[in-house]
């Protein structure tokens, strides 16, 4: 606590009340000055650990909170100090945790922008692999889709569908090597 009172008489060196009668007689000096900071300190920390959970975020706001009754103690009577203090701190809490809130929606718009984008893309990219699928199948030749569509798309075993097209298992095997090599073609153009 010196160290932080030491900044703020190193801010603002011995100031006198002003002469125009409202002045705060209770605190003339760096004396009184340090008997206030002494004495609401701690009370001032733990008060705005009510608001903020970071502890340094406290220290600054109470250290913010004095140095304002130091640059204006000649207006503030003994009488009000401490609810003075009080109701700065309470006020720069609030203002931290607006800010922050702010914050915060900022970040969750960013990320919605940015998952939206990714989706985007990833949909795009998608749709023109889709497309190129679908070229490449639509330029193969009958028996050779039909029998890599068998395989692939409704799972059915070499057998299975060498009885339904009424073909040897041979026959199926090449075809889906034929299919397969297209494919690994596609594969190529699309990841180069």
């Amino acid at each position: 606590m010196p160290i932080l009172f030491s900044f703020f008489v190193f801010l603002h060196p011995k100031r006198k009340p002003t002469s125009h009668g409202v002045g705060n007689e209770w605190m003339h000096d760096r004396k009184d000055f340090d008997q206030l900071f002494r004495l609401y300190y701690e009370p001032l920390y733990r008060f705005a650990l009510q608001f903020i959970a970071d502890r340094e975020e406290c220290h600054d706001i109470v250290s913010g909170a004095y140095e304002d009754v130091w640059r204006s103690f000649e207006r503030i009577e003994a009488a009000t100090v401490k609810s003075y203090l009080y109701t700065n701190v309470r006020n720069k809490c609030i203002d931290l945790l607006r800010r922050q809130r702010c914050h915060s929606r900022y970040i969750g718009y960013v990320e919605h922008l940015s998952e939206r984008y990714a989706h985007e893309r990833y949909q795009t990219e998608h749709e023109e692999t889709q497309r190129l699928i679908d070229s490449i199948l639509g330029s193969m030749k009958s028996p050779t889709r039909e029998i890599l569509e068998a395989c692939y798309l409704h799972e059915k075993k070499y057998k299975e569908v060498a009885a339904e097209m009424n073909i040897s298992i041979a026959t199926v095997k090449k075809h889906m090597v034929r299919a397969l090599k297209m494919l690994r073609e596609l594969k190529k153009t699309l990841n180069p």
